[in-house]
Order: structure tokens, then sequence, then C-alpha cells
């Protein structure tokens, strides 16, 4: 690979960035805009509750009780929890919306009589499940107390409740959304690579292109680097909206948010690469960049609700994109306070899922015209 033929296709495109108002204004100020409009749109119910259970008590009414929960499909128990450490630990991972502390005299307490308090512990990070989670649960508990106050008839009402919500103490929906649909916002950059790529072939400059020394790699790069580049200014746009307009405190470290952001870039910048292989035409390479992005994105990534596992074909698409994992790597630095260590599994993935499609681009890359 020469450096001085990557510099020059480097430069070209930010040259072209440069002149070309709209496809500048397409990678720095259109995902602020996106994002502030998107922002105070979206507020919808989640379906299912994953939840995190603590049963000190290990008794036939306890378990009862965590029967009651779960009955309907409402609740699922992914994970039995051991102590407060694990309940951090796997709501940090997103394993859980919900976890459940009961304690230990919980069923000596309603045989006697008395209010026993059980602790719900909602994940604030991801307001629209928390408060869905918690008032599920506050409903369970109170038909759980009925069915109590009936079988036993000394006893009234017997379980008091005691919730908190990590993260996000107030359920502020804005608080949960914006850093979710901040991965939507940031895939304008990948569109205007696209429609970049295609314009050459349409105008014709591909085939002055092609008849230079430029070999696969060195073009890809040239294209690649100046949209990274102007997707993490525009990423610094978004961020600066989203603290300053919209409030959102960063916990996490600014150097591995804007690290975890090039991971989120690379990806989605490769993939684009990798479609736009087999596409001429601006019009189609739009319609296809929204159709595979930027609609699914809203619905399969758990920005709104929470990835579907009961659904194969669901999980597929969001296993491939970019934004799934994004979404919880937002979220968890915003509000969580979150490590590049400590999300070196969706990080990893975002590398691969651009790295990948990059390498199958310079495989089907052809220095020729259709």
């Amino acid at each position: 690979m020469s450096l001085f033929r990557l510099w020059a296709i480097t430069r070209k495109e930010f040259r072209h960035i440069q002149r070309d108002k709209r496809t500048l204004f397409l990678v720095t100020l259109s995902p602020a805009v996106i994002l502030f409009a998107f922002a105070y749109l979206f507020s919808l119910e989640v379906q299912q509750v994953r939840l995190g259970v603590w049963d000190l008590d290990q008794s036939a009414l306890s378990r009862r009780f965590v029967a009651s929960l779960v009955s309907d499909g409402k609740f699922a128990i992914t994970t039995t929890l051991r102590d407060y450490t694990s309940l951090r630990e796997a709501m940090m991972r997103g394993e859980i919306h919900l976890g459940v502390v009961i304690p230990p005299d919980f069923e000596a307490k309603l045989l006697a009589g008395e209010r026993v308090p059980v602790q719900a512990i909602g994940d604030g990070s991801d307001a629209i499940s928390a408060i869905t989670a918690i008032s599920r649960f506050q409903q369970r508990a109170l038909l759980f107390n009925q069915r109590i106050a009936v079988s036993e008839a000394e006893i009234q009402m017997p379980i008091s409740l005691r919730l908190q919500a990590w993260y996000n103490r107030e359920l502020n929906s804005t608080l949960s959304m914006v850093p979710g649909l901040l991965p939507i916002a940031l895939i304008l950059p990948s569109l205007a690579i696209a429609l970049a790529l295609t314009r050459e072939r349409e105008l014709g400059s591909f085939e002055t292109l092609i008849t230079t020394p430029i070999r696969g790699l060195e073009y890809l790069l040239g294209k690649l680097i100046p949209y990274v580049t102007y997707g993490l200014v525009s990423a610094l746009i978004a961020f600066t909206l989203t603290i300053v307009w919209f409030g959102v405190p960063l916990r996490g470290p600014i150097p591995d948010l804007l690290v975890l952001t090039l991971a989120y870039l690379f990806a989605a910048l490769g993939e684009t690469l990798f479609i736009c292989s087999f596409l001429t035409s601006q019009g189609t390479t739009m319609r296809v960049v929204l159709l595979i992005f930027f609609i699914p994105s809203f619905f399969l990534s758990g920005v709104i609700l929470p990835v579907d596992t009961r659904s194969g074909p669901g999980q597929a698409v969001s296993f491939f994109l970019p934004t799934t994992y994004f979404v919880q790597i937002m979220r968890s630095v915003f509000l969580k306070g979150m490590t590049v260590l400590e999300l070196g599994t969706p990080a990893l993935t975002l590398f691969l899922l651009g790295l990948v499609p990059f390498v199958l681009s310079l495989i089907v890359f052809r220095k020729q015209v259709d």
C-alpha cells in the first residue's frame, strides 16, 4: 500500500466534503438535528421485563410469590441473584430490568400477620423499562396480597414495597431515550459515504480513478478515513447537545466514550462500504441504507423496546446491526459510568462488524466499470 496514494484519496475526499455543503451538513450537524427531533417522540411500553430474584427466605410462600410474578409471562426470570454485588453486575450487563430482594423472614412474618418489606431495584438507565417493570411489580404484589388475605383471613395486605431505581432515580425517560437515540442519529455519516461512493460511479469520476495506480485498500481507506473523522465531529456535537440541552449526565470517561464511538463508526461505515460494492445509483443507495440501517434500528436494536429474543429472524437482524451494541454502550457510559474494559464484548463485536465487511469489500473491489 502506498501512503502517498492513500493520502491523495483521503485529501480528495476531505475537499469534496468541505465543498459540498449538503454532504458537510449530513456528516456534521444532521445527527444533532435528528437527535433533537427524535428525542421527544418515543415512549412505548416494554413487552417483557427481565427479572433477577434474590430469595433470602427460600420458603414455600416466597416461591409462591415469585411464581405469581411470572405467571402471565410479562416477567421472565433471567438470573438468580446471590447478593447485591451479583445484582449490580447483572444490571450493569443489562441482563435484568428489575432486581427483587425477598427478606429471610418473609414466610414467618406473613404467617405471623406482620408486614414484610420486599425490595425492588430498577435499572433507571432505561427509564421506559424501569417504569414498566416497577408498575407491573406493584400490580403483582397487590394481587398476591389479595390472595393471601383471602386464604389467610388474619393477614391484611402483608407485603410492603420499597422501590428505587438506579442510574436514573427519577425515571426520567429523556435521560434514557436520548443516549439510546444517539446511535440512530450517527447513522447519517454512513448514508453520506454511501452517496459519495455511488455518486462517483454515476458521474463517471470513478472511471478516471481506475486508470490510476490506485489500489483497492488505498481507495477504500481513503474513503473511510474522512467520514470516520467527520463522523466523530458530528458525534461530539451530538454529545454536547445531549449533555447541555437535554441534561443527560456523562458518568463515564470521555476517552472511553470516544474510543467506543470510533468503533461504532467503523462498524457502520464498514458495513456500508460492503453494501455499496453492489450499488450504482444514489437513489437506490439511499433507500437501501435507510431500509437496512435506519428503520430497523428503531425497533430491533433496543432503543425503544428490548431486543426480542423470542423471534429468531428479529434477533438475527439485531445481531448484525451496529446500533444494537451502541445503544447498550451509550446508556452504559452516560448513565452507568462504565468503561471500555467493562464494555469489552460489545466493543469487540462492533470492531468485528466493521472489519469483516471491510475485508469483504476489498475482496469484491474491482477496478472496472460495469
